[in-house]
């Protein structure tokens, strides 16, 4: 085996390895997101009967959240680094990109409304709070619908050719988008993030065993 082929062999093996890798990321993040629910659930509760203080914080459930964030992000960009390689698939990414800042400003978002308000007027009202709050859930969840339903379009576009996870995934990206377009039914669609990150998991560990588009 001469040079060249030995390089071509240990590039394939490193990308090999960092898809196995994002895989087992993605199994943490599906335990990584509920968890940071239950935790930031408890922490509102605590914080706004006990000291009524509904402020934004930055507790354990945030830092959970930090730590899922940082892990989907990985995961994510080599998700779409198997799509373009492996499956010779482009169309989804500009979509995973915006998925992915989405999650950025989703995490940030809070912190930041909440310094707007604060230089505007202080004390901030719990009614402007909760009003900015609902806003912005709204329009965050409306984005992200868009982005699952367009995903799970443009996958089962080529419904012929996915393999049975890719087919899974895009099921669950429509089911998820059409409840975050709803706004109401959001909570359901977090239920399915897990669910995504556990089939996106699945793809990446047997990523070998991937379909031949032809």
């Amino acid at each position: 085996m001469n040079e060249e082929a030995l390089n071509v062999q240990e590039a394939k093996e490193m990308s090999d390895n960092r898809f196995q890798t994002a895989g087992w990321l993605a199994i943490v993040s599906a335990i990584l997101f509920p968890l940071g629910i239950i935790i930031k659930i408890g922490q509102g509760l605590l914080g706004f009967s006990k000291f009524r203080f509904n402020a934004p914080t930055f507790g354990p459930g945030e830092i959970v959240f930090l730590v899922y964030l940082v892990f989907i992000v990985y995961v994510l960009l080599m998700f779409r680094k198997l799509l373009n390689e492996r499956y010779n698939l482009h169309d989804l990414d500009a979509l995973i990109l915006i998925s992915i800042w989405w999650g950025i400003i989703f995490q940030a978002g809070p912190y930041i409304l909440w310094g707007l308000l604060a230089l505007m007027s202080s004390p901030v009202s719990e009614a402007a709070i909760g009003i900015t709050n609902f806003l912005f859930m709204a329009v965050a969840m409306i984005t992200i619908g868009v982005v699952d339903i367009l995903i799970a379009v443009k996958l089962l576009k080529i419904k012929e050719i996915l393999n049975d996870l890719l087919k899974a995934f895009a099921i669950i990206s429509l089911a998820a988008g059409i409840c975050e377009l709803t706004v109401i039914l959001s909570p359901i669609s977090w239920i399915l993030v897990p669910v995504s990150c556990i089939i996106i998991g699945m793809m990446l560990l047997r990523e070998n065993e991937g379909l031949e588009f032809v």
